[in-house]
């Protein structure tokens, strides 16, 4: 097992992709993972922020480190995305779409957005933020009508811990396929 060696939690955090990177200068290893409940400074492609919702989704970063091809950041954001596609269809029973290069889309909506930084020691970090549990009136007036949560379609609220559980199971499952690939 890589993904998920070693967990650490944040009630609050500015970014998760931000704290793993100011991590890895400690030494932290690949396939270490931080959640937060919410960021303050949550990004997403170049120029667009993450709302982070406390509590009400998923804000977690994986640091990993392919031993072959580092920059290959458009196969490890893949990674990513169909990891979530396979966690959304095991807990909800949903079929989302991967928008390229770092969206899925339910029902033609937002609900996850993927940010892969790499870093210069060889290191990647694979930044999630899966909308769960949040209502439409949780989102700001501009994400109302682009955004989406499993709860909005189901109507249902989920465990956050079992999400989280099942997605670093299927990052785990795409990361090795990626890395077999690789050899």
């Amino acid at each position: 097992m890589i993904i998920g060696k070693k967990i650490i939690y944040y009630d609050q955090i500015d970014s998760t992709n931000d704290e793993s990177k100011r991590l890895i200068k400690t030494g932290l290893l690949e396939g270490t993972v931080i959640i937060a409940k919410t960021q303050s400074q949550g990004r997403g492609k170049p120029g667009s922020s993450w709302f982070s919702a406390g509590g009400l989704g998923i804000y977690l970063s994986v640091i990993v480190k392919p031993f072959k091809n580092p920059n290959d950041l458009g196969s490890i954001t893949l990674i990513g995305a169909r990891a979530v596609v396979a966690t959304i269809d095991k807990v909800a029973g949903l079929k989302a779409e991967i928008k390229v290069p770092n969206d899925v889309l339910l029902n033609g909506k937002k609900i996850c957005g993927i940010l892969v930084e790499r870093v210069a020691s060889g290191e990647v970090v694979i930044g999630i933020g899966l909308n769960v549990n949040q209502q439409q009136n949780n989102f700001p007036q501009e994400l109302k009508e682009k955004a989406t949560s499993l709860k909005i379609v189901t109507g249902q609220d989920y465990d956050l811990t079992k999400v989280i559980e099942i997605l670093l199971l299927d990052l785990e499952v795409e990361y090795l396929a990626y890395l077999n690939k690789l050899c």
